[in-house]
């Protein structure tokens, strides 16, 4: 047969397949677009508005595909290796931090150092008062457990048992027995329904607060809060109010004020939370705070009460139970409670008591809990034999802790020239020299700043070290406070001072008022 044909019959047969290929497409294409047409009139039959919403759908996507795309390239800037490296001299990076003034500078090259462990007595590395160990009254020992001799051979034997720390967060494989044990040992000791830990004092109440305590929500809080619960207020993103310290008037000025706004908001159906927060005993001023008043406000006025005690745990009160027991108030009365396992019992980490359901939604929402690393058992031990031993015996150290508050107080009270701040039960105590003194020193006449303040205490605490007794002014973060505190020195008494370390102190203190007070500025 001739080529011609096969090659004629190929082609046939090419353009059939072309034919019934366009076919095909063609059928597709009107059974598609059958169905898209049947969709859009069912669906707008059904919802129109759906059908408005997915046409301003395919518009968007059809212009984002569509709009000119912003091309790096066509703006860039082409530098020689020269115009480089002068860019690369010239750039001076911003600092981390601020930098150090004189004063600054001055303090921190003084800084003292202790060689050693904690306690009522140490030595110092910068070789001070002859290389003699001096009388620490500047550490938060205040029931001398930090170092106990039977408390340190329990924890060697819980270090060799749990290793040194869990090295992940409670809610992993972080919890421990003794954790749980502890939770339970101190719910019972403050009298509350549960308890839980956090590894860490300072963090514990920067992550109760703004867990229940949201943007929207109200919070009144006390002008003398520490740095921590300042932090913990600001963390929470709620509308605050501040009272003035420790005044119940105008605390209750402020709750009415509170109400009131809230009373005259229309449309809205949910009321926010609304929290007082204060502090137990008062870290910036040695102050304890009236807590049976607070708590007849909080009835009176439907607030709730976040009550830190970090420092007036383990402390005050018959028991050492802290505010609660110092009032006898029941402590359910306080719906969280906030405490520090690190100044009253010489552990570490910090806990809050509440009721259950409460302790278990900080277990989900508690950041400070749930990504921290847990307390290492070690501790946990060391704070469950610290409050054991103050359970069976409370006389053993808060009688001796506050007879020695008292005869320093007294003592201190007895120099001429120097001003005495804080509660009388205050293991915490504040001294600064009177106005009157300051004003006969300033030769000029002229007003002090606060930096001529500070570095006359500072001389001050370095007389008293010529003694032998450590003393140390009140730092804060100048910058950061919501109501800068006065310059002082803080004086932390401790049941494990004798009554000859006290007379001691007090007199070290009269010697370097004396000295500093008759110098002419």
């Amino acid at each position: 047969m001739d080529s011609s044909v096969f090659e004629t019959t190929a082609a046939a047969s090419e353009a059939e397949g072309g034919t019934t290929q366009r076919g095909l497409l063609r059928t597709v294409w009107d059974f598609t677009f059958r169905m898209i047409l049947r969709y859009i009139k069912n669906s707008y039959k059904d919802d129109p508005f759906r059908t408005f919403l997915e046409a301003c759908l395919i518009g968007f996507i059809i212009w984002y595909i569509t709009k000119q795309k912003y091309n790096i390239g066509n703006n860039e800037i082409v530098l020689s290796e020269k115009e480089i490296d002068e860019l690369v001299e010239e750039w001076r990076p911003e600092p981390l931090v601020p930098e150090l003034t004189d004063f600054e500078r001055e303090m921190l090259d003084k800084s003292v150092l202790i060689d050693g462990p904690n306690g009522t007595k140490v030595h110092l590395a910068s070789g001070g008062s002859n290389n003699k160990p001096v009388l620490n009254f500047t550490s938060y020992n205040f029931l001398g457990l930090a170092d106990s001799p039977g408390l340190e051979t329990r924890a060697i034997g819980t270090l060799r048992k749990y290793g040194v720390g869990s090295c992940g967060p409670p809610g992993f494989y972080g919890t421990l027995d003794v954790h749980m044990e502890l939770e339970k040992q101190v719910a019972a000791f403050i009298g509350h329904s549960a308890a839980i830990l956090y590894s860490q004092a300072f963090t514990t109440t920067l992550s109760v607060v703004p867990c229940f305590s949201k943007r929207g929500d109200v919070i009144v809080a006390d002008e003398g809060v520490s740095f921590a619960v300042q932090q913990a207020v600001l963390l929470s993103r709620s509308k605050v109010h501040w009272f003035k310290h420790n005044d119940m008037a105008d605390l209750e000025r402020v709750l009415g004020e509170v109400n009131k706004q809230l009373a005259g908001r229309r449309g809205k159906k949910t009321l926010p939370r609304k929290f007082i927060v204060t502090e137990g005993l008062f870290h910036n001023t040695g102050d304890i705070a009236p807590l049976d008043a607070i708590v007849d406000l909080k009835r009176r006025y439907k607030f709730r009460i976040i009550l830190d005690e970090s420092y007036s745990f383990g402390i005050l009160g018959k028991r050492g139970a802290g505010l609660t027991d110092h009032f006898n108030i029941d402590p359910h009365e306080i719906d969280l409670l906030i405490g520090s396992l690190c100044y009253g019992v010489g552990a570490s980490g910090g806990f809050c008591c509440a009721d259950k359901d409460l302790v278990e939604h900080q277990r989900l929402s508690g950041l400070g809990y749930c990504f921290s690393a847990s307390m290492p058992g070690i501790l946990a031990v060391a704070a469950s034999d610290a409050i054991q031993a103050l359970e069976a015996s409370p006389d053993k150290f808060l009688t001796g802790l506050r007879e020695n508050t008292t005869l320093l107080r007294t003592l201190l009270k007895r120099i001429s020239g120097l001003q005495v701040d804080g509660a009388p039960d205050s293991p915490i105590i504040h001294v600064r020299l009177s106005p009157d003194t300051l004003v006969r020193m300033k030769r000029s006449g002229g007003a002090w700043t606060k930096t001529d303040i500070d570095r006359v205490l500072n001389e001050l605490s370095d007389e008293a070290l010529k003694d032998g007794v450590l003393l140390l002014p009140a730092k804060y973060v100048d910058d950061h406070e919501h109501i800068l505190p006065n310059s002082s020195i803080r004086i932390c008494v401790s049941t494990a001072h004798t009554r000859k370390e006290i007379e001691k102190c007090a007199h070290a203190v009269k010697t370097a008022v004396s000295r500093v007070a008759s110098k002419k500025r």
